[in-house]
C-alpha cells in the first residue's frame, strides 16, 4: 500500500441547509494507511461532513476524490461499492438478527448474485452464499464475538454491539473505515478494546477516519486531527500539535487543556 498518495481529498467542501453552513469550505487530505479523527464541539459539524462523504447528504459545493475519483453526490449504495463503508453516532444493528447475520448483510453489498440467483437458488448463488458465510465468521472472530456468532445482535452487551458494526462494515471491503463516535457510551475497558481494534483494521491495510470526543482515545490511537467548529476547519496537524493549538482551546478543549 502506498502510503504517501491521498485515499482522500476534500476540496472547499460545503453543506448548507437554507442559510445554516453545517459545513462550509473545508478542504482536507488523508493518506492511505492513516488513522485520522475529526474533532470539534457539539454542533461543529462533524456528522454531516461525515453524511455528505457518504451520499447521505448531497453536498452544497465543493469536491471530493477517493481513489482519486470524484464522489460527492454519488449515491450512498455506490459510494459503499467503492470502497467508504461507515458505522453511526446510533447502533444500526438488525436487532431481531443474529451477529452472524448481521455482518452477512455488510457482506452482501459485495454480492454478484441479484436477482434470479436467490429466486432460484442457482448453484452459484449457494456457493456466494457459502463464502459470504465464511468471511461474516472470520470478521466476527476479527472483532472477538466468534462465539456470538448466534446470538440475537439486541442480546449483546454495548461494547460487543459497537465492535458488531465495525463487523458488518468491514464485510463491505472497504478502503476506509469511517466511524461516528465509536467508543461513545463505552467505560474504559470497552474503549480500550475498541482502540485496539482500529489499530487492528489499520494493519489489514485499511484506513480510519473517525469521529470521537475522548481526547485520550484521539491522543492514543491517531496520526491526523482535523478540528471544525461552526462547520469551518479551524485546525489540523498531529494530535499533540492541536492539542497546543490556543484556537482548539479556546473553541473546544477549554482552559483545563492549556
Amino acid at each position: 500500500m502506498n502510503t504517501e498518495r491521498a485515499l482522500l481529498e476534500v476540496r472547499d467542501l460545503a453543506q448548507h441547509f437554507g442559510g445554516l453552513k453545517a459545513v462550509d469550505q473545508v478542504t482536507l487530505s488523508i493518506r492511505a494507511g492513516q488513522i485520522a479523527a475529526l474533532i470539534g464541539p457539539n454542533g461543529a459539524g462533524k456528522t454531516t461532513f461525515f453524511n455528505v462523504l457518504t451520499g447521505v447528504y448531497p453536498g452544497t459545493r465543493g469536491e471530493i476524490y477517493f481513489d482519486g475519483s470524484p464522489i460527492r453526490g454519488r449515491p450512498a449504495h455506490e459510494i459503499v461499492a467503492r470502497g467508504i463503508a461507515r458505522t453511526f453516532q446510533n447502533i444500526r444493528l438488525f436487532s431481531d438478527m443474529s451477529a452472524l447475520e448481521n455482518v452477512m448483510v455488510g457482506r452482501h453489498a459485495r454480492s454478484r448474485e441479484f436477482l434470479l440467483g436467490p429466486l432460484l437458488r442457482t448453484a452459484a448463488f449457494r456457493a456466494e452464499e457459502a463464502e459470504i458465510e465464511a468471511r461474516a465468521k472470520e470478521l466476527l472472530a476479527f472483532v472477538g464475538l466468534k462465539a456470538q456468532g448466534n446470538e440475537r445482535a439486541r442480546n449483546l452487551s454495548y461494547g460487543a454491539q459497537r465492535r458488531l458494526e465495525v463487523a458488518r462494515a468491514l464485510a463491505s471491503e472497504p478502503k476506509l473505515l469511517i466511524l461516528d463516535e465509536p467508543t461513545a457510551g463505552m467505560n474504559p475497558t470497552e474503549s480500550a478494546d475498541l482502540v485496539a481494534l482500529v489499530r487492528r483494521v489499520r494493519e489489514r491495510g485499511v484506513t480510519v477516519l473517525l469521529i470521537e470526543h475522548q481526547m485520550r482515545v484521539v491522543m492514543d490511537v491517531c496520526d491526523r486531527v482535523f478540528v471544525l467548529d461552526y462547520g469551518v476547519k479551524i485546525a489540523e496537524g498531529a494530535p499533540r500539535e492541536v492539542t497546543a493549538n490556543p484556537r482548539v482551546i479556546e473553541a473546544y478543549l477549554g482552559q483545563e487543556a492549556a
